[in-house]
This record gives C-alpha cells, sequence and structure tokens, in this order.
C-alpha cells in the first residue's frame, strides 16, 4: 500500500482502507429534533414557575403600598405637632396622589383634630388591580384591617 498522504491523515481512513468522509469529525451542534425537545422542557418549565413569580410580584409591590401609608403617617405625626389639624395629602406635598412607586392611588378621608383615615388603592389598569387584598388603609391610630381593607396578612407582607 502506497504512504498516506499527510493532508488526509490515517483518521479519515475507515479499517478497510478507504477514505471515509467525515470520519473521525467530532460531532457538533444541535439537531432540529434535540432543538424542540429543550424548547418543549423550557416552556414546560416556565409554565410552571410563572404563578410562583406573580405571585412573588404582587406581595413585593404591597410594600409600596404599605411604605407610602407609613410615610404619610410619619408625615401627619410631624405635621399634628406643629399644627391643630392633621393636614391634607397635598399639603403633606403628594401630588399626584400616588403611592411611592405608582401602583396604588392614595385618598384621604376627613383630616381635623379627630384623626384621619388614608386609603392607597390598586391602580384600576396597574399590576395589583387584581390582588386579593384590596385597598389598605391607615388611620392616627395605624393600620385599619378588615372592614374592605386588607387584614394583617397583607400587611405582613
Amino acid at each position: 500500500m502506497p504512504p498516506m498522504p499527510k493532508a488526509l491523515g490515517p483518521r479519515l481512513r475507515g479499517d478497510d482502507g478507504l477514505v471515509k468522509p467525515g470520519l473521525g469529525k467530532p460531532h457538533s451542534g444541535l439537531t432540529l429534533l434535540e432543538l424542540m425537545v429543550v424548547l418543549v422542557i423550557v416552556a414546560l418549565l416556565a409554565t410552571l414557575a410563572w404563578p410562583g413569580f406573580a405571585e412573588h410580584f404582587q406581595r413585593v409591590r404591597r410594600q409600596d403600598a404599605i411604605t407610602t401609608l407609613l410615610r404619610i403617617q410619619l408625615q401627619q405625626e410631624q405635621w399634628r405637632a406643629q399644627d391643630t389639624d392633621y393636614a391634607s395629602l397635598t399639603e403633606l406635598g403628594w401630588t399626584p396622589a400616588r403611592s411611592l412607586d405608582g401602583h396604588y392611588r392614595l385618598e384621604l378621608r376627613g383630616h381635623g383634630p379627630a384623626g384621619y383615615l388614608v386609603i392607597a388603592r390598586p391602580r384600576r389598569q396597574g399590576p395589583q388591580a387584581g390582588d386579593p387584598c384590596g385597598p389598605f388603609a391607615l388611620d392616627q391610630d395605624g393600620p385599619v384591617l378588615g372592614s374592605g381593607f386588607a387584614d394583617a396578612r397583607c400587611w405582613r407582607g
């Protein structure tokens, strides 16, 4: 047998001495079937994980209402220390009347010497619109629980 040319090398020849195209080349890339199987698995995992993520994000956005209401409570007490009445949201600088991150609309009912009630309602078109906790409320004594407002479970986050 004549000597093999260097370019072909021994790896490109089969046991019978004939040149075999592709012999010795490593397999590279994915077949379409393998790619489709991977995509189906990823889609299935995403479908299973999404409800947990959505609920987590909803809980995180509730903190927007809670933080805003607690900040307003602090501002009201600071205002009341200097005045005989509690302040309006405008007097406290809350214009527009939205929560810090904008997920809730703010509403102040009755502010005077006796007290106040501030409500944070999920924006109708916002991501919190379907939140089962509903609106959060806080008065001069602290969180208002139940009676159409978020309960203690929602305030805990």
